[in-house]
């Protein structure tokens, strides 16, 4: 099973991920996170140093992209000329569309791999969370008209996992902890960066085809589901795993 865990920059995704794999591996669960994963899949889970094993799961995951990319070419496309048409130098750019387009290799390499009795969790690699990437800005507008087409174009996880919670609560917790792409010395400038990042969310989880995967963690309290799934996936076996993870 694929578990893709979504939210805006601090709403807690790496944190309930890592206490669902050690609460699931308490209980006999086969669960991982994305890049122990693939490195475990390829014998590599040995490499300890952060910085080599995240080089590591970059090369992996493009060359995988590569080996589909004639599939993914609309996507490609469609990531290049949304990166392309952002603000900023074209380093941060070009750093944009890479981490989106990774993500399409990690999700490959999950769904070739992984079992039926495996669980892995996807927090920022996850290909959905790719939204967040190319469309959350500290200086411009999010075009939300144009997240059904990214969903339209790539494949979705088993499970969509939102994590919610209130603005006021994402601002002080990025204020606090900082953010590669807002500068936390301009708070203006970090209420527009999550203000953004919550309404291309909102928008998202409203479109149909991830509503039947979504479950949604309310201010990590409580868990709704937000449509009925029309496919075999055992959600009371996934809610049992995030409440034990909170």
């Amino acid at each position: 099973m694929h578990i893709e865990l979504i939210g805006s920059t601090s709403a807690g995704k790496t944190t309930l991920a890592k206490k669902m794999v050690a609460a699931g591996k308490i209980n006999g669960v086969d669960i991982s996170l994305s890049d122990d994963f693939l490195l475990d899949q390829l014998h590599l889970s040995w490499v300890r140093n952060e910085f080599i094993r995240r080089r590591l799961v970059e090369i992996v995951a493009f060359a995988i992209y590569l080996s589909c990319l004639a599939r993914y070419k609309d996507f490609f496309r469609f990531v290049v000329r949304e990166g392309k048409s952002s603000s900023g130098s074209w380093f941060y750019k070009i750093n944009r569309i890479r981490n989106v387009i990774r993500k399409i290799g990690i999700f490959e390499f999950i769904s070739r791999r992984s079992g039926s009795q495996q669980i892995v969790l996807a927090d920022n690699e996850g290909i959905l969370q790719g939204v967040h990437n190319l469309f959350v800005h500290q200086s411009s507008q999010a075009d939300l008209q144009k997240i059904a087409r990214y969903v339209e174009l790539v494949p979705l996880p088993d499970v969509v996992l939102y994590l919610h919670q209130d603005e006021a609560v994402l601002v002080s917790r990025t204020l606090g902890r900082g953010h590669a792409r807002v500068s936390v010395s301009s708070p203006d400038k970090v209420v527009h960066f999550i203000r953004q990042a919550v309404a291309v969310f909102n928008e998202m989880i409203n479109i149909p085809k991830v509503q039947e995967r979504l479950l949604i963690v309310d201010n990590g309290l409580s868990i709704q589901r937000e449509a009925e799934n029309s496919f075999e996936v055992d959600f009371h076996r996934v809610i049992e795993l995030v409440k034990s993870g909170l």
